[in-house]
Parts: structure tokens; C-alpha cells; sequence
């Protein structure tokens, strides 16, 4: 993996301020995240079908067993 200074910019022009629409997004997050702080997450998804997991990490490592929620939110049956 190389991360590059020039990625920060990319990264800064891609960033949402705020979300449109909350209603088409669910934010799966976890308290363990060893990268991102969940707080900030839940701010930023305010609005939106969220689901915090105590724990965890970055990767959602368990992430298996929130594939039917996941489905059921994209209405895939």
C-alpha cells in the first residue's frame, strides 16, 4: 500500500459536508474502531438508520452477522 500527500487533497475534495437523503444511507459503526472515531460517524449520519456495535474494529470483523440487516435495507430478500 503507498498513501501519497497528494491523496489528502483528493480525499478533502471528495468529502460531504453534510448528507442528502439520510434515508438512503445506514451506517454500521463500531465503539472499537481502532481509525475512526464513531462519534464523528453518528454525526455525520445523522438522520440516518444506523447501527452501532459495542466493540469491534475497523474492519467489522463480524461483519457475517450483519449481512441480513444490510440486505434487508437494499430490499434484497
Amino acid at each position: 500500500f503507498e498513501f501519497k500527500r497528494e491523496y489528502i487533497d483528493e480525499l478533502r475534495a471528495l468529502e460531504v459536508a453534510q448528507i442528502s437523503k439520510p434515508e438512503r444511507y445506514f451506517l454500521i459503526a463500531a465503539t472499537g474502531d481502532e481509525v475512526l472515531d464513531y462519534r464523528d460517524m453518528l454525526a455525520h449520519y445523522a438522520g440516518a438508520r444506523q447501527h452501532l456495535i459495542q466493540g469491534s474494529d475497523h474492519a467489522i470483523s463480524e461483519f457475517p452477522q450483519y449481512v441480513d440487516e444490510v440486505l434487508a435495507f437494499c430490499g434484497v430478500e
